[in-house]
């Protein structure tokens, strides 16, 4: 359940995606983590909570999952399910769903008098004239099943579920490309009268013929952002770059090369649409920190930066303005680039279009948000200094050891922090519990169990380009880090990065195990986590734990599984999740989330079950564990 700047490397992944979206996944069985909720062949869940997509127009089912996965509609588990899946795979999803056509169950009783009903088919099939709002059979077509390629049906859906989508309309939790005519309507209509029009609805038997009407079978009443050519598919890239390498110098593309490498965008996009801007809340123990605008805007970005001013707050940690920079960004590890690489990375931000957006204030608790103090932390905890190449390795292993401990800025997950969020170099990349988000960030040195003694260089490279290897497969916050960074990497840099990680010391998590559960507890856990696994984990993940190569990763000796800080499994059961599309895995394999199905007992009892058989050895987890868990993001 767990589960350089040459341009020619990026050319190279860009003909390996083109290749392999030209052959056809096999979406029956990649749809899984869909269809444990939303039903067989998408036909609904049997007590309505989630809706029917079996059957929707192919377009309208692709704009959902790409406002799922780009913030514009909110759904906690949805969100996280497609975060990191391209708009290819997305595409082939919609595809996939929009071509099953699975019998549709009776329409449930209704409660409705026959005058609310009544009043309802007059507002689905004549609208209401004195609030201009037309009949919702002009856009969803007379037979009411939707009208390709945008537009869904209305029929087939419970009563409650159609409340609900309503209401997100009226606030603003559904959204629509402008115009947005749906969010109009809907604010236009009183509760009372939309409640009569879903009382009409979810009591409407499906017709024999449930497709949707022909694209120019009508004519709609209004301009809506869903029927324009907007919302059409575009690239196939989940991570587009933010200005296309053919119009850069040499130099700007060795620069977008080490945006890519550090995650720049990853933190300094809070809008898909405005990359580079800034505005995202970095969350820390201490309060938010916003991530700066470094596009070239002259009052909200590096408009008026020099060269030298970049280079000091990358190497120095101090601003434009002569203010200590908070270590959220990571110039501590930033300081080791040279100087010529920080000039190339400055010279590609200045070529990114200029997005005004001012960045907000820290909102950083006392006395933490007081910036002079950063001097003592500065004095603890940061030593400024370039990268010094070890002459008695390799440069191939130099080269690894800068890219881990430069650009990659790896230790910021990958090693525990003290209280005053320094990180205890004695113990780096040992492995640690990523304040804030959660996650535990496993150890990257050849520890034989917690870290990558069993993986040899080539299972780590492939790791770093895929997000998956035989060993293992990425969720959480390293899914990020490989969709939208190291697989852009060329494989002479992720290959000298694995020379380096195998090369470092075992040394296993400092943290204790998080529970201690005694015999008289676990027995009974254990019990009901084998009948959980062997009912609904087994199937893909093996009677032993073993896994299935390339598709679901193996549970037993998973060092995400057995880690002595629980989180990664009982999230992953929780919220499920797919590894991110890469170029050279475009349609991964995903998992359901547990979480409507399961609850807090059952999932730290297959949790405990997967954490404590076929040779692993770790603690049990206790239901308050998963408590914890369950409101947090992914």
């Amino acid at each position: 359940m767990i589960t350089r700047l040459a341009t020619a490397a990026l050319l190279l992944f860009a003909s390996l995606t083109t290749h392999a979206q030209a052959q056809s996944p096999n979406m029956a069985e990649r749809v899984q983590a869909c269809v444990a909720c939303h039903g067989a062949e998408g036909r609904a869940s049997a007590e309505g909570y989630y809706p029917r997509i079996a059957g929707k127009p192919e377009g309208y089912l692709y704009n959902q999952l790409i406002a799922f996965r780009d913030g514009g509609r909110e759904h906690a588990a949805m969100n996280g399910i497609v975060q990191h899946l391209s708009n290819d795979y997305l595409l082939q999803m919609a595809k996939y769903f929009a071509a099953q056509n699975p019998p549709y169950p009776a329409p449930a009783r209704t409660t409705a008098t026959a005058a609310e009903l009544e009043q309802g088919k007059r507002l689905v099939f004549e609208g209401l004239a004195s609030k201009k709002v037309p009949a919702c059979a002009a856009c969803h077509g007379q037979a009411l099943t939707g009208v390709e390629p945008y537009t869904p049906g209305l029929l087939g859906l419970p009563r409650d579920y159609l409340n609900a989508q309503l209401g997100k309309w009226r606030n603003g939790q559904r959204q629509a490309a402008d115009p947005d005519c749906m969010h109009a309507l809907v604010k236009a209509l009183s509760s009372e009268e939309l409640n009569t029009a879903t009382a009409f609805l979810a009591a409407q038997p499906v017709p024999a013929n449930s497709k949707a009407a022909p694209t120019n079978s009508m004519k709609f009443p209004l301009k809506c952002g869903t029927h324009t050519e907007t919302a059409a598919p575009n690239n196939s890239n989940v991570s587009p770059e933010a200005i296309s390498l053919e119009l850069l110098s040499e130099q700007e593309k060795r620069g977008a090369y080490l945006a890519r490498i550090g995650n720049c965008a990853g933190c300094h996009t809070a809008d898909p649409r405005k990359p580079y801007a800034g505005g995202r809340a970095i969350e820390t123990p201490f309060g938010q920190i916003y991530a700066t605008n470094l596009t070239p805007n002259p009052e909200t970005g590096l408009g008026h930066w020099t060269s030298d001013d970049f280079y000091k707050a990358m190497h120095s940690g101090v601003s434009k303005n002569g203010d200590y920079l908070y270590p959220a960004f990571p110039y501590t590890d930033y300081t080791k680039m040279s100087r010529a690489e920080v000039d190339d990375l400055f010279a590609y931000l200045k070529r990114l279009p200029a997005v005004a957006q001012k960045t907000p204030p820290p909102a950083l608790h006392f006395p933490f948000n007081q910036r002079p103090l950063l001097a003592v932390w500065r004095a603890l905890y940061f030593t400024e200094g370039e990268f010094k190449p070890d002459m008695t390795q390799t440069a191939q292993w130099n080269r690894g050891a800068y890219l881990v401990n430069g650009p990659g800025h790896c230790a910021a997950c990958h090693t525990p922090r003290n209280a005053l969020g320094g990180l205890k170099d004695n113990l780096h990349l040992s492995g640690a519990t990523i304040p804030v988000l959660k996650w535990f960030a496993p150890a990257l040195n050849s520890h034989p169990i917690h870290g990558l003694g069993k993986w040899s260089e080539s299972d780590i490279a492939q790791y770093l380009q895929s997000g998956v290897n035989k060993h293992a497969a990425t969720y959480g916050p390293m899914s990020e880090v490989i969709a939208h960074s190291m697989q852009f990497a060329n494989n002479t840099d992720t290959q000298a990065m694995a020379v380096y990680l195998k090369s470092l010391p075992a040394s296993a998590p400092s943290e204790k195990e998080s529970t201690g559960l005694g015999e008289r507890t676990l027995q009974p856990l254990m019990v009901q986590g084998k009948a959980i696994y062997t009912e609904s984990c087994a199937e893909c993940h093996g009677q032993q734990g073993e896994g299935k190569t390339s598709q679901f990763p193996a549970l037993a000796g998973n060092a995400n599984v057995i880690a002595p800080n629980p989180a990664n499994p009982i999230r992953m059961v929780l919220n499920g999740g797919y590894s991110p599309s890469t170029a050279a895995v475009p349609y991964p394999h995903g998992m359901p989330p547990y979480r409507v199905e399961l609850n807090n007992t059952e999932i730290a009892a297959v949790v405990t079950y997967i954490r404590r058989s076929w040779g692993n050895q770790a603690s049990g987890v206790a239901s308050i564990e998963v408590d914890k868990l369950r409101g947090l993001k992914h």
